[in-house]
């Protein structure tokens, strides 16, 4: 692909990324960005296929100086490294993903989060609460925040791209998708009134942006296969949605959702009635995008939590 065919990095990304840093975790270099008062307690985000740390970006900012906040591109997305070479097993698993954000608060000192996670993010976020409930993460949890995400992928709607994608190997592709056609992964999941906005073709740059960077596009379809690693680990995620107890877990869920249906939501809120549920009819898949001010609000409100 040329790169004329490639529009230019929106100075909201460009900024974003200029702020980060990289390190060096599980012999894998991986991006984060860190912000605001240093202290042993963070926000820590945990975010979505095929989204990246860039997803919060509008949270971060809206926190500002309440609380320090840590995002980590997870690896395969965004800033942190792509590999080539190997399959979904042996580069992209959630439980991988997990250790490496267990490996993150430990290099940086974490010993209490309110955790927010999003989508593929959402399983990996159970992930370490469940590990928190078993007494193995390096922090405690304080407040658990889920957004949409396909955890309960009994119920889930694969989109074209992730049926198409699903069907063939989970290797890397031998050449870069045309831009275009990343980008044509993003509208749909997104609700009516966030693609009337004025700003949204640069939100899908932004986005686009973060998969196109060091050949990301040859794997991102191969990273899809983490829907299979759902079915097989089932019954452990789904039972600490169901029944996590060390902490208050809140669910935010945009009800235009074409692929985590908002009937996952009222799932969760039958099966563990004390989950805070709130669920946004003007929102699709990206609640973060879509509405960053009221998921920084959330977030403030449940900083007191102990």
């Amino acid at each position: 692909m040329s790169d004329h065919s490639v529009p230019p990095i929106p100075e909201k990304l460009a900024q974003w990324r200029s702020e980060g840093e990289t390190v060096e975790l599980l012999d894998g270099q991986i991006w984060y960005h860190d912000q605001g008062p240093k202290s042993d307690d963070a926000v820590f985000f945990v975010h979505g296929y095929p989204g990246s740390s860039w997803d919060f970006q509008g949270v971060a900012e809206r926190i500002g100086s309440s609380a320090r906040v840590v995002v980590m591109d997870q690896r395969g997305f965004g800033l942190s490294e792509k590999p080539l070479e190997g399959d979904y097993q042996s580069n992209f698993t959630m439980m991988r993903q997990a250790d490496i954000f267990d490996a993150l608060a430990a290099h940086l000192g974490l010993k209490s989060i309110l955790l927010v996670a999003h989508d593929m993010g959402q399983t990996v976020g159970l992930e370490l609460m469940a590990r928190y409930e078993e007494g193995r993460t390096p922090f405690r949890i304080r407040h658990a925040i889920l957004l949409n995400g396909s955890t309960l992928v009994d119920m889930v709607q694969p989109s074209d791209f992730q049926k198409q994608t699903l069907a063939g190997p989970s290797t890397a592709l031998p050449d870069d998708m045309a831009w275009q056609d990343i980008c044509n992964i993003f509208p749909g999941t997104y609700s009516k009134e966030s693609r009337a906005r004025d700003d949204f073709e640069e939100i899908i740059t932004c986005q686009a942006h973060q998969i196109y960077i060091n050949h990301g596009s040859r794997i991102v379809g191969g990273i899809v296969h983490y829907l299979k690693e759902r079915g097989e680990d089932f019954n452990r995620w789904s039972r600490t949605f169901f029944e996590f107890k060390k902490a208050p877990m809140t669910v935010i869920w945009g009800e235009q959702d074409p692929i985590a249906v908002v009937a996952m939501a009222d799932r969760v809120k039958q099966n563990r009635p004390v989950t805070d549920l709130y669920k946004y009819p003007d929102c699709g898949h990206w609640p973060s995008v879509e509405y960053p001010d009221r998921i920084a609000d959330a977030i403030i409100a449940r900083l007191g939590s102990v």
